[in-house]
Formats: structure tokens, C-alpha cells, sequence
């Protein structure tokens, strides 16, 4: 008699990972809020430092990045990540209050694929997401 073949599950949905920084909590907690909604994964850091240490083990889908932070900027960040082999095609998208055409110019020649204006705009910042790295069904 034929054996049965074994039932398997289904491959586990994996939530894309997002790295969103900015030393503003209330705009970290939008991001999160929004995000996490929309079924991505949201690691957050405080600082360019501390998103550096979070780098070391996490290989983001994408990552947010505020340009004006105490001690290590965004920019400073985008330049680090760009020059590693592991984390240079992670897509970059720039949340910052700096609207000059001089830092639109910067924060593309880092290598950042969207440069977004604060006041934070959750629902368009959303959507670009979800253009760089849709949520598998």
C-alpha cells in the first residue's frame, strides 16, 4: 500500500524589516505605528550610533533615516551603510526637515533613493515603502 504523502505547512509569511532613525521619539513611534499596521517589522534607533549597532546583525529591507541628529548624521549613517558590501543596495529614503536643493543633491549622492520633507507625511511614506518592498501575501 502507497504511503501518504506528509502534509506540510505553508511557508511562514516573513515580514519585510524596516530600520527607521531619528532622534525625535514621537516621529519613530508614527513610523512604527504605521508600518507595523501595513504588516512590515520596525527596528528603531535613537541615533546614527545606535543604528550602526543595530547594522552589525540586521540586514534591513529598508532603511529611514533622519539627517539631523546629535553626533552622527544621517548623512554620516547613509555614507557608512553604502560602503558595505552586505548593506550598500539597501534602499535609503532621507525624513528631514532640510529642504535645500543643496541637501537634496547630498542626500542623492550618498546613494538615497527618496529625500522626504518633514513635517511627516505617514500615509505617503507608507506608500513609498510599499513601492520599495512590498509585504509578500
Amino acid at each position: 500500500m502507497a504511503k501518504a504523502p506528509e502534509k506540510r505547512d505553508p511557508p511562514k509569511h516573513v515580514a519585510p524589516v524596516i530600520l527607521a532613525v531619528d532622534d525625535d521619539p514621537a516621529v519613530l513611534r508614527i513610523i512604527e505605528a504605521q508600518l507595523t499596521r501595513n504588516d512590515y517589522v520596525v527596528k528603531t534607533a535613537a541615533s546614527g550610533e545606535e543604528a550602526l549597532q543595530i547594522l552589525r546583525d540586521l540586514t534591513p529591507a529598508v532603511m529611514i533615516l533622519d539627517v539631523m541628529m546629535e553626533g552622527m548624521s544621517g548623512y554620516d549613517v547613509c555614507s557608512v551603510v553604502k560602503r558595505e558590501e552586505r548593506l550598500k543596495d539597501v534602499p535609503v529614503i532621507f525624513l528631514t526637515s532640510r529642504s535645500t536643493p543643496q541637501d537634496y543633491r547630498t542626500g542623492h549622492e550618498l546613494g538615497a533613493v527618496i529625500y522626504m520633507v518633514k513635517p511627516l507625511k505617514a500615509d505617503k511614506l507608507v506608500n513609498i515603502v510599499q513601492m520599495l518592498v512590498p509585504v509578500s501575501a
